[in-house]
């Protein structure tokens, strides 16, 4: 069976940016008891994502999706920016495979940015990875290295060296401590 492009397009919809910060979850899920984190990623295929570039391609054959030129994605409360975005899909079209984003990568979400020079967003592995030059802020607080991998259902994030580029930290304590004070008001 073909899938038209509108087919495709419904499909990306599903899938793009389906990684976003659990604090941007709409009262409703928040209510759920299946929502394990507070801080990480959780995967969102409820809200609409909204994708403007100044050109897009679907490629049946290599069963992927381009956008290209001034790419903004929202999908809720996160807004990701790049030059690209290529969304890889399973031919059956059941499920995006992975999710790539490249150039000048800058992803927002109230306090929270990431930069990079790439975003690799993998379903299977339930991973974001950001290289190039990736750093993570939250207000003033924030980790570089060579790559930082989110695992979105362990809810950790592992910073990495690659012998030239090592891990650099800055923490604001009572930035922490008053994160700390808004978390527990919510349980």
């Amino acid at each position: 069976m073909k899938m038209t492009r509108t087919g495709v397009v419904a499909i990306l919809v599903l899938a793009v940016l389906a990684y976003r910060p659990v604090a941007s979850v709409n009262a409703a899920a928040a209510k759920d008891d299946s929502n394990k984190s507070a801080t990480g990623f959780e995967f969102n295929k409820k809200d609409p994502i909204y994708i403007t570039a100044d050109w897009m391609e679907v490629d049946q054959k290599k069963s992927t999706i381009t956008y290209k030129g001034r790419v903004v994605t929202i999908q809720n409360e996160m807004t990701m920016r790049s030059e690209t975005l290529t969304a890889y899909y399973e031919a059956e079209m059941k499920q995006m495979k992975q999710i790539v984003a490249e150039g000048k990568v800058n992803a927002t979400q109230g306090n929270r940015v990431a930069t990079g020079d790439k975003a690799v967003f993998d379903d299977k592995a339930k991973t974001v990875t950001l290289t190039g030059s990736p750093v993570m802020r939250q207000g003033n607080s924030q980790v570089s290295g060579a790559k930082v991998v989110y695992y979105v259902e362990q809810d950790k994030a592992i910073a990495e060296s690659d012998g030239k580029v090592q891990v650099r930290a800055i923490i604001f304590p009572d930035e922490l401590k008053a994160g700390e004070k808004v978390d527990a008001k919510k349980e």
